[in-house]
């Protein structure tokens, strides 16, 4: 314990829980490894394998009212938390959960227009999908209310406890649930997790905010900024899940069943490269806030975090491409994907990236500082338009000029590699808008003062 204490002093609290936080997820995806490579393509056969993503995304979709109200919630928290506010903090808390409540209402009724037509675009039989989809959002979008709030607070002890034990109860409730139907039980192990963070949650935080602290409503003079913060990350968010919502529907619709179930298959291997940068992310928003908070410079862990980031990825994606084919190997389950092993390393670079873009524009939101939405929106939706137009394009006939029909129809973007290219080509782009807001701020936050010919910081 003196030696983890020493080390802790020495590594300072960012990179300290930002380990302990990668240690305690990795444990977890040991588990989920297990989950995502062998139970699911055990039971959920070929022509189903590919619509596991598109569940995953509209369950995203339908709770994203509420996880803009937890990132507003996570922003103005952590301020009141630096400024000692703890009342302001539990009766943000309470009104949050009365706006919850409405966004629960509104997403039941959306979802009872939507599930249907999406049922019938993915190919899959609705069953008891509906409920549980409802169900999944609610939860995984209303866990990270307490999940960040702890977060926010710097619980990251607590935070690596829940990651610990989240993942084994999500194995055990698929192994008994995913027999019977398999995408059912699937959807059961997404929920599971999701009741144990909030059980767990209420707990750690009731020393935070228990019966001592008295709720301070007077935070609603903040309303005004609450209401432009909410404007920008609905924006934000809006967007890109929703994007992403029609980038896995169009890969499950448009493709072939095996190119389909291919991607699910090299996402899980692909997505590895991601655990430095989302390990890296839950730990650096609230020092970025508070940092901000108390007008001080939180550029440093950008570029640490960034760093981090794409050179674990990068790392990632060349060990793949060495043995990806030997893994694919290992096991029936795999052997049939044994062909896309190049692009699986590719999407491996593309999510690196996209992880890196993805972390600056928190970094950003952490900081009020929305300058990236002028690259982010119009990307988002001119990525989720080229998707729907160049892989639907019979369309177009006799709408446009049948040489650029017959044109979009010559780049065959209905092909998992294209489609992945095309992702490729939208990430750098966003990488590149990244650098640009970067290089800007630099210019805009340092000059020369004439007089004294020092250096100062702006924030």
């Amino acid at each position: 314990m003196k030696l983890a204490s020493r080390l802790h002093a020495r590594l300072g609290d960012f990179w300290w829980w930002s380990i302990c936080l990668f240690v305690a997820l990795r444990i977890g995806d040991v588990i989920n490894a297990v989950v995502g490579l062998w139970l699911v393509p055990k039971y959920v056969g070929q022509e189903e394998l590919g619509a596991v993503l598109p569940l995953l995304q509209v369950s995203s979709v339908l709770g994203l009212p509420i996880s803009i109200l937890v990132l507003v919630f996570m922003k103005f928290l952590n301020r009141y938390k630096t400024n000692g506010e703890d009342g302001k903090v539990k009766s943000l808390m309470r009104t949050f959960w009365m706006l919850a409540s409405a966004c629960i209402v509104l997403g039941c009724f959306v979802a009872a227009f939507l599930l249907p037509h999406f049922f019938d675009r993915i190919r899959i039989v609705s069953g008891s999908l509906g409920i549980l989809i409802m169900a999944s959002a609610v939860l995984s979008s209303t866990s990270p209310v307490f999940s960040n709030a702890l977060q926010a607070l710097k619980r990251f002890r607590s935070m690596a406890t829940l990651n610990i034990f989240s993942a084994p109860l999500r194995l055990v409730v698929m192994l008994v649930a995913m027999p019977f139907r398999a995408l059912s039980g699937y959807m059961l192990g997404q929920i599971a997790p999701s009741v144990l963070h909030i059980g767990w949650s209420i707990v750690a935080l009731r020393r935070d905010l228990g019966h001592a602290i008295t709720a301070d409503s007077s935070w609603r003079r903040d309303l005004p900024a609450m209401m432009r913060y909410t404007g920008f990350v609905t924006l934000w968010m809006g967007t890109g899940t929703i994007s992403a919502m029609i980038q896995t529907m169009i890969i499950r619709q448009r493709l072939p069943e095996a190119e389909s179930a291919a991607y699910y298959m090299i996402s899980r291997f692909a997505e590895l490269a991601t655990y430095a940068g989302l390990s890296l992310s839950a730990v650096m928003f609230p020092f970025a806030a508070e940092a901000h908070t108390k007008g001080k410079d939180s550029s440093r862990i950008l570029r640490r975090m960034t760093v981090a980031t794409v050179g674990f990825g990068f790392l990632c994606a060349v060990v793949l491409a060495l043995f990806g084919q030997f893994i694919f190997k290992l096991t029936p389950l795999w052997s049939a994907y044994v062909v896309y092993v190049p692009d699986m390393v590719l999407l491996a670079l593309v999510l690196t990236l996209g992880m890196a873009v993805g972390n600056f524009c928190s970094h950003q939101a952490a900081r009020d500082d929305f300058s990236f939405l002028w690259f982010v929106v119009p990307l988002s939706v001119a990525q989720a338009a080229f998707y729907i137009c160049f892989t639907g394009y019979d369309f177009f006939n006799g709408i446009l000029p049948q040489s650029i029909v017959d044109w979009m129809g010559s780049l065959h973007i209905a092909s998992l590699r294209n489609i992945l290219w095309t992702m490729c080509v939208f990430t750098v782009l966003g990488a590149i808008g990244a650098a640009i807001v970067c290089w800007s701020d630099s210019k805009n936050t340092s000059h020369v003062n004439p007089k004294g010919g020092k250096r100062r910081e702006h924030n």
